[in-house]
């Protein structure tokens, strides 16, 4: 299953069998960071139900995943909604019989002054980027509560540790993420479920929740290089599975006795911060 010629996700490597019988959740899967994702965990033998908003992305991602022999189902969920939080994790006792990784990727931003926001997009943001994370734990813990084990995982960001321009409420929103994840981290750990997080720094991924969400092409080639000259001593943009390789590492049991941590992957755009 080793990625081919023409593969969106040319780095993505045969799986080892890390997440053999496992399943897991994924949101904001059709698309960037958490379409990586879900490849990389269905290809180390996860069955996963890829979660999202839009399915505008063709082949949808879990016709991807069939594709490369694997197994997963697509649920059309509004992270902003606990309706279709807590009908995620049903979908994945009801037809995986279990869940042991939860992935919370969805999220979005806008770029403004803080004053130009109207309550409506500030609120969006802090609805979509956090309050998102709340709604799908909430529904994920009382079967990992249950279970005496379970691992969740967020996408935060390098603006959720540093500042950028114009960009009040992502930022806000991510750093919140990363001390959220310490938090939930110390109440959960006895129960034997680890929490961590990523942050990645600029990677190549189409944008498609603004508001209000709407579908977006991808960078211009000056914004690309733009963001490829903050990862300051790579000089590149990331692509989306050199993230996903990073979330694997965390939901599987090479990290058992890693938690409350914000995993950095940045090509050094942090490192003299």
């Amino acid at each position: 299953m080793a990625g081919t010629n023409g593969d969106e996700h040319p780095g993505l490597r045969p799986g080892l069998g890390r997440l053999k019988g496992r399943v897991a959740i994924v949101t904001g899967a059709n698309s960037g960071i958490g379409r990586a994702t879900a490849r990389v965990f269905a290809r180390e033998g996860a069955k996963v139900v890829c979660c999202d908003i839009q399915e505008t992305v063709t082949p949808r991602v879990d016709k991807l995943i069939e594709l490369d022999g694997g197994e997963a189902l697509f649920a059309r969920v509004d992270v902003t909604v606990q309706a279709d939080c807590d009908r995620m994790v049903a979908t994945a006792l009801e037809k995986f019989g279990d869940l042991h990784i939860l992935f919370n990727n969805a999220g979005g931003g806008i770029r403004k002054m803080i004053h130009e926001f109207t309550d409506d997009e500030w609120n969006f943001i802090v609805n979509l980027n956090l309050n998102g994370i709340f709604r799908g734990v909430r529904a994920a813990i009382p079967h990992f509560l249950k279970m005496k084990r379970g691992n969740i995982v967020s996408t935060a960001s390098t603006f959720g540790l540093l500042a950028s321009e114009k960009y009040p409420a992502y930022c806000a929103t991510k750093a919140a993420i990363v001390n959220l994840t310490r938090q939930m981290a110390l109440d959960y750990g006895p129960s034997g479920i680890r929490v961590n997080c990523v942050c990645p720094g600029s990677v190549e991924t189409p944008r498609f929740r603004g508001f209000p969400p709407r579908p977006n092409p991808g960078f211009t080639d000056a914004e690309r290089a733009r963001m490829a000259s903050s990862n300051k001593a790579l000089l590149r943009i990331a692509q989306p599975e050199e993230i996903a390789y990073g979330v694997l590492f965390l939901v599987s049991d090479e990290s058992s006795f890693v938690t409350g941590h914000a995993l950095v992957i940045d090509g050094g755009q942090t490192i003299d911060a």
